[in-house]
């Protein structure tokens, strides 16, 4: 009986070692949230609120890692992410950015007395080149409400695409909210039309759930699409923001607050929202990310 012993320790200890327990994106490997891109995929998007911790009271400390290792898990070409204070660059920059496995895009605030801008980008040079950046305001003096605007240029082919990230007001400031959208509805419409000939992905924290009519009009006034119903494949379909500590429920919906939006010249083979690998843990949203062929 005793081989019979040593012979399921063997194959624990197999299984335990096998490439996928020692992947990067955690020891909870899921089909699901493989990180491989989309069959016919060029370019990856992701978006992430990684939650202001002067809002939240919650410190960077002991989060800095989780949110790190996302983006190396799932090594998107451009993440998008909202609510990035100082704290958080310096925290990231160590992990994400001095190490070259990203770059920073539109880092340089337009307010006065602050450094940083919270709605920010990081992207793979060695994917991608960065061609063009600037920030639109939403709120004057305000680093964090604003409409983040890069031009990108993929280095195996040339082709280039624009991404845009904001981050509006939130819904319990009614007046705030209102003029944020009206203004970031605006200017994303004017950035659709000044890069006609190029794709062009939108994404953000819009503070807006789906199908609200808030919804609804941006995307009718843009003349975008949202990336999750235009996927070839949707793998997750859950709210995004989910509260601090909580984990995301594949089965709710409610609250998908957080967007990728396209304009014609994009086709999306994949959207997905991360519900494993300790995203939860770092945030009170969970990133979403879309594959996509550009053209």
């Amino acid at each position: 009986m005793k081989w019979i012993w040593r012979f399921l320790l063997a194959l624990a200890l197999a299984l335990a070692l096998t490439p996928a327990a020692l992947s990067p994106c955690g020891a909870e490997p899921e089909t699901a949230d493989a990180p491989e891109l989309a069959e016919g995929a060029d370019l990856r998007v992701m978006s992430y609120n990684i939650m202001h911790p002067e809002w939240s009271h919650v410190s960077v400390k002991g989060r800095n890692e989780t949110v790190a290792a996302v983006p190396r898990c799932y090594m998107p070409d451009v993440v998008a992410l909202q609510e990035a204070g100082a704290k958080w660059h310096k925290a990231l920059s160590p992990l994400l950015v001095d190490t070259g496995v990203y770059a920073p895009a539109c880092r340089q605030s337009n307010a006065d007395g602050f450094i940083f801008c919270t709605t920010t980008f990081l992207y793979n040079p060695q994917t991608v080149s960065l061609v063009e950046e600037y920030i639109l305001d939403l709120d004057v003096r305000n680093a964090t409400r604003v409409f983040s605007v890069a031009v990108f240029e993929r280095l195996s082919d040339s082709v280039r695409f624009v991404v845009a990230n904001t981050h509006p007001a939130p819904r319990d400031e009614p007046e705030k909210y209102a003029r944020n959208m009206a203004d970031l509805t605006a200017f994303a419409a004017e950035t659709v039309k000044k890069y006609a000939g190029l794709p062009v992905i939108i994404a953000g924290d819009f503070n807006t759930p789906e199908q609200s009519e808030m919804y609804l009009s941006f995307m009718n006034e843009a003349g975008v699409k949202d990336a999750k119903y235009e996927a070839d494949v949707l793998v997750h379909n859950c709210s995004t923001y989910v509260g601090y500590p909580a984990a995301a429920d594949p089965d709710d919906a409610d609250c998908c607050v957080d967007h990728i939006f396209v304009n014609g010249r994009v086709e999306v083979r994949l959207f997905d929202a991360v519900v494993a690998h300790g995203a939860q843990t770092a945030s009170d949203h969970i990133p979403i990310y879309a594959d996509m062929h550009v053209q």
